[in-house]
């Protein structure tokens, strides 16, 4: 090939037929690793290729990026849904269209955790849009699945299991799994089956009460007005004044207690995984076979996330603000606690692969995570049992 002569200049670039869909792209995977707040739309274009200024002729803002990149995924769960929905509905074809959805939502891998941890960011008109869309997959999934197979459930039950569904189909966006695509969505599938077969739950007798007392001790008042802050808003949304607002204090008060709002936020973490220590320390102690330490572990764990559910929204959706050493001492916390599970799993399940044993555990804890912070399922007598026999169904213990 001749050489271009000397001096002449380089052809000019073109500019890629799907550069928005490129811009969109990276942008999801940003904010998934890093978190919406810590991502600029200068790092936005760095990653795309492109000049600010450039960026700029694709989307108004950062909220605008957002919200595109969670519709789309969405909308890829929903084509898949809606064709689904178009075919004649029938027992038999409950598993097929239980892979069919878990590829789908593996496809869409980080919708699930843009949606939890980022969708409070979003133009209001977008996060209502959003989930509506949500709450109609979760319905066509209670059509589609859960009545298809089981039509003697109670209508709560019901509603419980296919949130549970959706859980676990979309849960890989916060984990990761050793397991092979087509391994992993054939197990997930044949999870969400057990769960929709297990045995429904009995509520309780008469009516639950929450008592609502509160402590009087100050720092124990600050940390749940901070939790319930950090959950609503954001670890970034909230400020010092916010949190003594809730109390009817001046803000700086605070710092009698607390020297920084991260300080609270590590406490308020910290707690959480203190509680769960305690029930693990418990489900050690309690007198019984070794195969039934998960399912004690299991019933230990609803119960901290039912009771303390916003300590358990601060760990899942703020961890990224945590100080670099907190975030790193809590994660090991979480590992060993995860590895936990793992290893009674094993004893109730010793033919199981340990990549598997590790999947199933993460989808079982995820499911719990999910569905105790719906607002509506909190409502129900039956979630806390029903919780509990989904995530032993998940792990393939017996659901009696």
């Amino acid at each position: 090939m001749d050489a271009a002569p000397a001096g002449s200049l380089p052809p000019p670039r073109t500019r890629p037929r799907h550069r928005r869909a490129e811009i969109a792209r990276n942008a999801g995977e940003l904010f998934s690793v890093r978190g919406f707040h810590a991502v600029r739309m200068d790092d936005i274009a760095e990653a795309s290729g492109i000049t600010a200024r450039a960026l700029y002729r694709h989307y108004d803002n950062k909220q605008a990026l957002l919200a595109h990149v969670v519709r789309e995924d969405q909308q890829h769960v929903i084509d898949v849904i809606t064709e689904l929905g178009a075919k004649p509905t029938g027992a038999d074809d409950v598993e097929a269209r239980l892979v069919a959805l878990t590829a789908a939502a593996l496809d869409s891998r980080r919708l699930s955790l843009l949606w939890q941890r980022e969708a409070r960011h979003l133009a209001v008109d977008d996060f209502r849009l959003v989930r509506r869309r949500t709450r109609w997959i979760a319905e066509q999934l209670e059509e589609l699945v859960v009545r298809a197979t089981r039509g003697d459930l109670a209508p709560e039950t019901a509603d419980i299991r296919s949130w549970v569904t959706v859980s676990i189909i979309s849960g890989p966006g916060f984990y990761d799994s050793a397991l092979p695509h087509p391994r992993l969505t054939q197990e997930l599938a044949e999870a969400s089956q057990r769960v929709i077969a297990a045995p429904a739950a009995v509520a309780p007798d008469g009516p639950v009460y929450e008592a609502g007392r509160e402590p009087n001790a100050r720092r124990e008042q600050l940390l749940h007005v901070a939790a319930r802050e950090f959950r609503a808003k954001g670890f970034a949304g909230v400020s010092i004044d916010d949190i003594g607002a809730g109390l009817g204090i001046v803000g700086p008060a605070l710092y009698r207690y607390f020297d920084t709002k991260a300080d609270i936020l590590v406490a308020a973490v910290g707690r959480f995984h203190e509680w769960l220590a305690l029930e693990a320390d418990r489900a050690m102690r309690t007198p019984c076979p070794d195969e039934e330490v998960l399912g004690l572990l299991v019933e230990g764990y609803v119960r901290v996330a039912r009771e303390a559910t916003d300590l358990l929204a601060v760990w899942l959706t703020e961890r990224l603000y945590l100080p670099d050493a907190a975030r790193e001492r809590i994660d090991r916390i979480q590992a060993d606690y995860v590895a936990e599970w793992q290893r009674w799993l094993s004893v109730a399940r010793p033919d199981l692969p340990d990549a598997l044993a590790a999947t199933l555990v993460k989808t079982a804890k995820t499911a719990v995570d999910d569905c105790v912070r719906i607002p509506h399922l909190r409502r129900y007598p039956v979630l806390t049992a029903e919780l509990t026999r989904a995530a032993r169904a998940v792990l393939g213990l017996p659901v009696a």
